[in-house]
């Protein structure tokens, strides 16, 4: 009996994933014996071991020759490298897309990527083993782990690792590199607002290399400092606000700061503080509120108003072409229009109830003389009314209130002039005003026993 070896040959591919037997031929055929066990151990003598078919085993041993040669009689498996560890936002970066709607305003083109505090801001997937292979002769493959994700917590930025998770410590802009995923409580502009960034809007501070034109508006939880001029615009910031030039506001621009403001001038703008102005130069033909002080010593104070809660210190107010000028201490002048209308409204309440009240008598009267469907439903529309004048009358009071809790002690007030104060210049403390009438050089006024007394300070 021939040996197998006589007809048949084995080969492999060149990464040896793949064995081959192929048909050589031999002297006489009719002495060649396959069985499958004949088979096997031929591929065991030339060492292939693994991955077997055993499809091709039948089709080599069918009586119909079948077989196509060279047969793939073996397969080995190639390793599967693992996965890399991966980071997976909880927040969208593309949020940039503006639907275009009758209201759209086209200065809102940008959409800072801002967290909150304690906000989960992405998850890690850890690297994978992989699955190790075999080629055809049995040898291990060994696969490739996956790489852990480079990405690591940076400024402001913690990770947790119970639950592989990266939060925010603070409020910010959430800014992501091949290496760091941080959070930047500051979104700087290091150029004029224009088109490309639009208004902006962000829960940390905002810097701005530059102007801010006319239009725009500009928002912060924290501070914003500019260092240009800020035109017809409106700035609000629940910190302070730093202008390097100045506000021209054009009777439309507009500045609220929850603590002080720094700014070289003000011109033709409406500004609201929670505590201190410092203007470098003037203040001109605006509308000033600052809850406690208003420091304006190179320059002058020229229309407009001037609300202080504490104190307001100037090298010049008005001017010698008699410009209407008020300084206004204790109440503020939007404080105080808002208490007037207020109490004209809590007498008008008071005077609608009174009528109520008549009008609901007689009809009570007349009621227990007619006893009519009609005149019940009307006393019950006039009991109806004096609830709901009855219930505004209690919500103006309690407002009333509140607005006197802002109100601030014109008594501990004080009004410094270290250059000239000219006529036509209107000095209220709460309810007690005083027009200068000529010039007046370096002096202070205050409220002493319920009189604007004026004192030199020279």
């Amino acid at each position: 009996m021939d040996q197998i070896q006589d007809f048949f040959t084995v080969t492999t591919s060149n990464d040896r994933m793949n064995a081959y037997i192929d048909y050589t031929g031999g002297n006489d055929e009719s002495a060649l014996e396959l069985d499958k066990k004949a088979v096997i151990q031929f591929l065991q003598d030339n060492k292939i071991t693994y991955g077997i078919d055993e499809h091709a085993l039948d089709t080599l041993l069918s009586e119909n020759n079948s077989a196509i040669f060279p047969l793939t009689i073996a397969t080995g498996i190639f390793p599967e490298d693992g996965l890399d560890g991966e980071i997976h936002c909880e927040f969208d970066f593309d949020d940039n897309n503006t639907s275009v709607t009758s209201s759209l305003n086209f200065r809102d083109v940008m959409r800072i990527p801002s967290v909150k505090e304690g906000e989960r801001l992405a998850t890690l997937t850890l690297p994978t083993a992989g699955v190790n292979g075999y080629d055809v002769y049995g040898k291990l493959i060994q696969a490739h782990p996956g790489k852990p994700s480079r990405i690591k917590p940076g400024k402001n930025v913690i990770f947790h690792e119970e639950d592989l998770s990266f939060y925010a410590t603070t409020e910010g802009q959430v800014h992501v590199t091949e290496r760091f995923l941080q959070v930047y409580n500051v979104f700087e502009v290091s150029e004029d607002l224009s088109m490309k960034q639009g208004n902006l809007d962000f829960v940390g501070s905002i810097v701005i290399k530059g102007n801010v034109p006319s239009g725009y508006t500009v928002k912060a939880k924290g501070d914003i400092r500019i260092f240009g001029m800020v035109e017809a615009a409106s700035i609000i910031a629940e910190g302070s606000v730093y202008i390097s030039e100045g506000l021209s506001g054009l009777n439309k621009g507009f500045i609220n700061a929850g603590e002080n403001l720094t700014i070289g001038y003000i011109n033709q703008g409406t500004v609201y503080v929670g505590k201190n102005i410092y203007a470098e130069n003037s203040i001109l033909h605006s509308n000033i509120t600052a809850k406690q002080q208003v420091f304006c010593q190179r320059g002058n104070i020229i229309g407009g108003s001037i609300s202080a809660g504490k104190l307001v210190e100037a090298k010049d107010i008005g001017n010698r072409l008699g410009t209407k000028t008020e300084i206004i201490f204790g109440v503020n002048k939007a404080v105080a229009d808002r208490e007037k209308k207020l109490l004209a409204q809590k007498k008008e309440l008071q005077a609608t109830l009174s009528k109520l009240n008549t009008i609901e008598k007689k009809l009570f009267d007349q009621q227990e003389e007619t006893d009519t469907a009609k005149s019940k439903l009307t006393l019950l529309r006039i009991k109806n009314s004096y609830q709901k004048a009855a219930d505004q009358l209690q919500k103006t009071e309690v407002t009333l209130e509140q607005l006197t809790a802002e109100i601030g002690s014109e008594h501990e007030s004080l009004l410094i002039i270290r250059g000239q104060v000219n006529p036509n210049v209107i000095i209220t403390f709460g309810r007690y005003k005083c027009k200068i009438d000529r010039n007046h050089q370096y002096i202070k006024m205050k409220l002493d026993n319920n009189e604007i007394v004026m004192h030199n300070i020279k």
